[in-house]
């Protein structure tokens, strides 16, 4: 009896924290954006690429119809030791993309990460003052640099994006899973950029001021983790600067990227991403830790008093319910109702298994050895 009534009190206390920072994320996703810039801004685009022979075609061939003006960004493509086609498909679109640039890491001598070390190699050579970035799996959308412009206020020192799985078949349970998945994850992001409290992005679509890069020590002081170019940086800026964050939720602004082909390829892709939250502020690790905590004490609760777990976990999935029917409308989503019980159920298993992995596995960036 006294076990179960202290599960009822902590299960009761961790659902009002849960609940509390849920209404924090719904008051975030409500935000209204700043106004918007009318300046064409001048953009470098940078992208490290390993091994990249099946994708880097399409990559390109969509730089080439980007609607903006061509003398107002350069393309600059990091060959980071690849051993495969990557850099000669890249060099044969030089004849169609004269603002083509091709550089190419062929060791990495330094102690910098090595996507890390591809991306401040890309950095060291752009000419122009704002700097975006998206990975060689990705196809940009045409007005891509237009939206990125409007959001780039003179306060404004760094932009995050939409970057969504491209799904042939978002019907079936993986596909229809990692749509969600990302989904979820980016309006946390949406919601706490929003909020002034900025911890997280995709570099997949993100953009920032070299100047802001300056002023922070570029990735010096987060070259201890092999991923965190994007969301290690944002929190850098966002901490030691003044400039404002931005969110982009325009549906022109979103950029399409290649999911895993595989579970095995998804679990090193998630938990190399997770593994940068071991060095999120103490405050942020603690807000994502009660979310972990909540799930694992649901499930041991189940075992202790089955009817109180259930009860007080149908009062967080509720709330989960209001995010992601308020985030549907602003990132263009759709989920049934079945499907979002049925992958809600599958992030339990997800945050149980994977989170931990984050910060014991072993992982790659691209067949190269962290």
């Amino acid at each position: 009896m006294i076990i179960e009534t202290l599960f009822f009190w902590i299960l009761a206390v961790t659902t009002i924290g849960v609940i509390f920072i849920q209404l924090l994320q719904w008051r975030g996703l409500r935000s209204t954006p700043g106004n918007k810039s009318d300046q064409i801004h001048s953009f470098s685009i940078i992208i490290a690429a390993r091994n990249e022979e099946k994708n880097i075609s399409r990559l390109l061939d969509s730089f080439s119809q980007l609607d903006y003006p061509k003398e107002k960004f350069e393309i600059i493509i990091v060959d980071d030791r690849s051993t495969d086609s990557t850099k000669l498909i890249a060099e044969k679109f030089t004849a169609r993309l004269s603002n083509l640039k091709i550089i190419s890491i062929l060791k990495n001598e330094t102690d910098m990460p090595h996507k890390k070390n591809a991306l401040r190699a890309g950095i060291a050579n752009a000419r122009f003052d704002i700097l975006a970035f998206t990975d060689a799996d990705c196809v940009v959308p045409k007005q891509w640099l237009k939206k990125l412009s409007e959001q780039f206020t003179d306060d404004v020192g760094a932009v995050a994006g939409y970057s969504p799985f491209q799904l042939p078949d978002r019907n079936r349970l993986f596909p229809s899973f990692l749509r969600y998945e990302e989904l979820k994850g980016s309006l946390y992001a949406a919601a706490a950029i929003n909020n002034g409290t900025p911890y997280m992005c995709t570099g997949r679509n993100f953009a920032y001021r070299k100047k802001v890069y300056d002023e922070v020590g570029g990735f010096e002081k987060i070259k201890h983790s092999v991923s965190g170019d994007d969301d290690l940086f944002l929190q850098l800026v966002s901490r030691e600067t003044s400039w404002k964050v931005r969110y982009m939720t325009d549906y022109d602004s979103y950029i399409l990227t290649v999911p895993p082909t595989t579970v095995a390829a998804f679990v090193n892709q998630r938990t190399r991403h997770i593994s940068a939250s071991k060095y999120y502020d103490p405050k942020m690790k603690i807000l994502l830790g009660l979310f972990h905590l909540h799930l694992l004490i649901f499930l041991v609760g189940l075992f202790v008093t089955p009817l109180w777990s259930i009860i007080f976990f149908l009062v967080r999935i509720n709330a989960d319910a209001v995010i992601i029917a308020q985030g549907k409308k602003i990132l263009n989503e759709e989920f049934t109702v079945t499907e979002f019980f049925r992958n809600e159920l599958l992030l339990i298993c997800y945050t149980i298994v994977i989170g931990p992995m984050g910060f014991i596995k072993k992982y790659d960036w691209k067949g190269a050895a962290a």
